[in-house]
């Protein structure tokens, strides 16, 4: 992952779980392993995307991403 960009990329996934499981969150944290991870948890992530890099991610990307760090090149890819 890329420095600052890759920073707020993982602050902006944090931000979507309880307070308790934020820290734990890091660029090689699979969330599908998660104990919050849900459909809910998935569309919600898939919106805040949508609403800070105006990417729109479908069900084939979160499941290709392994952990947060693959998303972030998905975005990344998505954005170019």
């Amino acid at each position: 992952m890329k420095s600052t960009e890759s920073h707020i990329f993982l602050d902006l996934i944090r931000e979507q779980f309880s307070e308790e499981y934020r820290t734990s969150i890091q660029e090689t944290t699979d969330l599908k392993t998660m104990k919050e991870w849900s459909s809910l948890q998935t569309m919600i992530i898939v919106n805040e995307v949508d609403k800070a890099y105006g990417v729109i991610l479908d069900f084939s990307d979160i499941k290709k991403a392994n952990n947060v760090a693959d998303l972030f090149e998905i975005v990344q890819t998505k954005l170019r």
